[in-house]
């Protein structure tokens, strides 16, 4: 009790702290609020070395391994990424007293509005060579009005009152909270209490160095402990809206309560919490095949794509590949599931370092006893599992209606032949028949893509996702940066299903509907982020330098080890 009590101390004490530097971040000027990313910026490149390095020890990785580019890439290189696109905007909004938008980024699809943000300037072109990235916006925005809809805390700055954000960080990818609390400093006026998740509550120290600006401002506090931390700090009267990044059952406990009185309270429809909450929480993230003539190569290609994104950060993620949609008659299913299984074969077992992920990996496997594993079971280390040929009819829950949170992914073949009789049915098992709305991925080779370039079309602007990642994995939208991470438009908090609300997107778009990031069906040089990059550790080390402190020398020296996978 002594303990509790003490946690609720620390609460109050960094809520009074932020009452105090609430005013001081709403008046702030553009210079003043530039400087800070300044510092921000330098803090955080003087940090990204311990904070791979504890990420890495946490999580079981040998720091000097090609997979440790995955703590750099979704650690410290996303955060310093976010701060220099925040910095861009801001000096813009700064110089010219408007949005950072150019005339030939914006232009419409059908009755959609839509910005182009990628790539922006030529280094963009160098990294991600022949990707692009889109922002639809929602109805009723005009290329005529989108400007007014963006960076209204900037340019409108009397409809937004200043105000404390409880932010509860996620567990799994480091930049989360980071990056969370960049969005309601910059984007929302918000002073902010991160309250740490226990599961990498390691971070904190880091993160108090790579933030010292906005702790010595008096703009965040960080806090750790568990569950009644957060209710703590959630139902604080000075705290006047919470984000959230976790599970929908967490979510629920916090707006409705716990055991009988959540149930009530949701019958009720009495929220226990009595102030804004966004979220962003998960997903059945589907990838769809669509069905053509592929390739050796192409295949070889993209079933190495499918394994990324089922593998990385041990499938920890919100957006990892969860259900494979095929075509049953598509000719090379059974091809690509083999070439799927030998490129799995090739990635070795990681610790699976989130709690209870043994107990959902083995209701999987004994939920689909036809599931194929790969890899070799270890102490702490679980076998990646693909279950082929899943009814797509059928009632099941551990493949399309919860988020499996572990390293296994489902195959669902939809009664189609062809990619016209494909694309329909795969938007509607999509949006009808798996949980979430967070990131959705779809392939298909140019060939068969220019003989359905209207369904296809078609599919991207029904597909009920906030992020859509043609090609490749959707992750993507969430490291940009430019581009809005978060759920489809909709949700309530009685369905809350994906999330609240958008983060990220740096140009501060007011009304965004969903991202669309697109690449090569088969790219010429491996992305960087691919499982088996072999020089992905120094690209991704240089890759933080140049986001840190961008030049033509460190740009170059990305390239260098990013074009020799």
């Amino acid at each position: 009790m002594a303990e509790v009590a003490q946690r609720a101390g620390a609460v109050s004490e960094a809520v009074g702290e932020l009452c105090r530097g609430r005013e001081a971040l709403a008046s702030s000027s553009l210079d003043e609020r530039i400087r800070l990313i300044d510092r921000l910026t330098t803090d955080t490149a003087a940090a990204a070395c311990e904070w791979v390095a504890v990420s890495c020890a946490a999580k079981g990785i040998d720091p000097n391994s090609p997979t440790a580019s995955e703590e750099w890439l979704a650690g410290p290189v996303s955060v310093l990424r976010n701060l220099r696109l925040l910095r861009r905007s801001l000096a813009h909004i700064a110089r010219h007293r408007r949005p950072l938008l150019a005339d030939r980024e914006v232009f419409l699809r059908g009755d959609t509005t839509v910005a182009r943000v990628f790539p922006e300037v030529f280094s963009d072109r160098l990294v991600l060579t022949g990707f692009t990235a889109e922002i639809r916006m929602e109805p009723g925005v005009t290329p005529e009005n989108l400007r007014d809809t963006m960076a209204r805390p900037y340019l409108d700055p009397a409809g937004i009152e200043p105000g404390i954000s409880a932010v509860l960080g996620a567990g799994n990818v480091s930049s989360i909270g980071p990056q969370d609390v960049l969005q309601k400093l910059f984007a929302e006026n918000r002073v902010c209490a991160l309250k740490m998740n226990p599961v990498n509550d390691y971070l904190a120290p880091v993160f108090e160095r790579a933030f010292a600006a906005v702790v010595e401002a008096g703009f965040l506090r960080i806090l750790d402990g568990g569950a009644e931390v957060g209710a703590e700090l959630v139902h604080h009267d000075e705290v006047c809206d919470v984000h959230m990044t976790g599970s929908q059952v967490v979510h629920d406990a916090i707006v409705w309560g716990t055991g009988d009185e959540g149930e009530a309270n949701r019958s009720a429809g009495t929220p226990v919490l009595d102030k804004p909450i966004t979220s962003e929480l998960g997903c059945v993230t589907p990838f769809i095949l669509v069905p053509g003539v592929w390739t050796k190569r192409e295949i070889a290609f993209q079933a190495a794509n499918v394994a990324t994104m089922l593998t990385n950060n041990a499938s920890f993620n919100c957006n990892a590949a969860k259900v494979l949609v095929t075509a049953e008659g598509w000719a090379q299913r059974e091809q690509f599931l083999a070439e799927l299984g030998r490129a799995l074969e090739r990635i070795q077992p990681r610790l699976a370092y989130y709690p209870g992920a043994e107990q959902r990996h083995e209701r999987f496997i004994s939920d689909h006893p036809g599931a194929r594993s790969y890899g070799e079971r270890g102490e702490d280390r679980l076998p990646w599992a693909v279950a082929p040929g899943v009814d797509p009819a059928a009632d099941d829950p551990t493949a399309f209606g919860i988020e499996a949170w572990c390293g296994v992914l489902a195959e669902t073949a939809l009664p189609a032949n062809d990619a016209a009789e494909f694309l329909p049915a795969a938007v509607r098992f999509c949006n009808e028949r798996l949980y979430g709305t967070l990131s959705c991925g779809i392939a298909a080779d140019p060939r068969t893509r220019a003989e359905v370039a209207g369904a296809f079309d078609l599919a991207l602007e029904e597909l009920r996702y906030g992020s859509i990642g043609v090609n490749h994995w959707p992750a993507l939208s969430y490291a940009m940066g430019v581009t809005t991470w978060g759920a489809a438009p909709g949700h309530t908090i009685e369905d809350v299903q994906s999330g609240i609300g958008f983060v990220h997107n740096t140009r501060l778009f007011g009304r965004p509907h969903k991202s669309v990031v697109e690449g090569p069906f088969c790219a010429p040089i491996l992305p960087l982020w691919f499982a088996g990059h072999r020089r992905a550790l120094p690209a991704s080390e240089a890759l933080a330098r140049y986001e840190a402190n961008p030049g033509p020398g460190r740009l170059l020296a990305v390239a260098r080890h990013a074009l020799r996978p």
